[in-house]
């Protein structure tokens, strides 16, 4: 699996891909089962048990998605809130990182319920993923300040696994993948 793989409208997925997913224990009651690639979940549960060290409590809302999941949801969305705003905000089939089963919508266990998406965005917990997750591996994907770089608004709940060192270098560097990729020469990708 490479995880370093960049997934997004101008990279979308061309073929399927040979994925080990596995199934994920989560206290959040979702409509589905939660899957992840193998990896990807060894190392979500070592910064589930950081976090919790620290007093948080961070617990999976969504993971992996089908294609066709990920079409119902982009359709979804775009009756509800308009084709521009799902566009900005949602992923359409093939141009998903959910689909390959690195990435992860976390939600917060706070007070008895679910903080989840936009209400995440000022609680110290998400500072503390934010600030630490490079360390299992994780970034976060689509920074505040780097919109217009990723294509898509903020989602303060949504990391996404690219390995350990891949992770420190981008964190460090301030990089989102499509930035990381525009600027380094393929033969020199971090793995």
């Amino acid at each position: 699996m490479d995880y370093t793989i960049l997934v997004n409208s101008t990279h979308p997925l061309k073929e399927k891909l040979d994925i080990k997913l596995v199934k994920v224990k989560t206290k959040y009651i979702s409509d589905r089962q939660q899957l992840l690639e193998q990896k990807t979940c060894d190392y979500f549960l070592k910064l589930k048990q950081a976090a919790k060290q620290n007093g948080y409590d961070i617990e999976i809302e969504d993971a992996y998605r089908t294609h066709e999941y990920q079409q119902n949801l982009f359709d979804k969305i775009s009756l509800q809130d308009g084709i521009e705003y799902a566009q900005s905000h949602v992923a359409k089939p093939y141009t998903s990182e959910h689909e390959v089963g690195l990435a992860i919508d976390f939600c917060i266990y706070k007070n008895n319920q679910y903080i989840i998406a936009e209400q995440l965005d000022e609680l110290e917990e998400v500072r503390w993923i934010h600030r630490n997750c490079h360390k299992f591996g994780f970034i976060l994907r689509y920074p505040k300040c780097k919109t217009s770089i990723t294509g898509y608004s903020y989602e303060p709940w949504h990391i996404r696994f690219v390995g350990k060192q891949l992770a420190i270098y981008l964190f460090t560097h301030n990089l989102t993948l499509e930035e990381y990729y525009s600027n380094i020469p393929t033969k020199n990708v971090v793995k």
